[in-house]
């Protein structure tokens, strides 16, 4: 025999012997397997959706991060255009035929806002039932809690560079400049 056929055969052998184990083991078949053996976890897995607008409390989470997490949801929702959300996510809440008629009622330009991706937080100061959070080279958002969680009540753009947002239906401003 060559070497080749020497180890197709080995390989084979191998190959039978892992079926014939999978088989035994119950693994060949539609039936869940159950098992006794504990597999110790050392690593919790926490998961955060931003596109949630509503920011209910829990024990497990700060004001501050409920307040990111709001921000984080308003942001995604201007990029995306979403209407819906982002009337959800402003104080009052009233529906809007667009995403940028719903942030004009707060005299917020979606043009002003960062992408996703670009969204830096900075300070974030919570008292109370109010709170602020800087975006970086953007500008302030102030929030306040309401029964429903945090919501977006204004935004006062700072004298930086905009940090590139963008508005539905014109992609991104990645060049840095307002839009006229």
């Amino acid at each position: 025999m060559t070497r080749t056929t020497v180890l197709i055969v080995i390989l084979v052998i191998i190959g039978a012997g892992v079926a014939a184990a999978a088989l035994i083991s119950g693994g060949g078949g539609s039936d869940p397997v159950t098992s006794d053996a504990v597999i110790p976890s050392t690593t919790a897995l926490t998961t955060v959706t931003a596109t949630t607008p509503t920011t209910t409390s829990t024990n497990s989470q700060s004001s501050a991060t409920q307040v990111q997490n709001a921000v984080t949801s308003y942001v995604q929702a201007a990029e995306e255009g979403d209407a819906t959300t982002l009337c959800a996510l402003q104080s009052g809440g009233a529906a809007a035929s667009s995403a940028q008629a719903c942030a004009a009622k707060l005299g917020i330009s979606l043009a002003d806002l960062p992408s996703v991706t670009k969204l830096k937080l900075g300070s974030v100061s919570v008292k109370g039932d109010k709170a602020t959070v800087q975006l970086v080279s953007v500008g302030e958002l102030t929030l306040v809690k309401s029964s429903a969680g945090w919501r977006i009540s204004s935004f006062k753009p700072s004298n930086a560079a905009p940090s590139g947002g963008t508005s539905p239906g014109q992609g991104s401003n990645a060049g840095g400049a307002r839009p006229d």
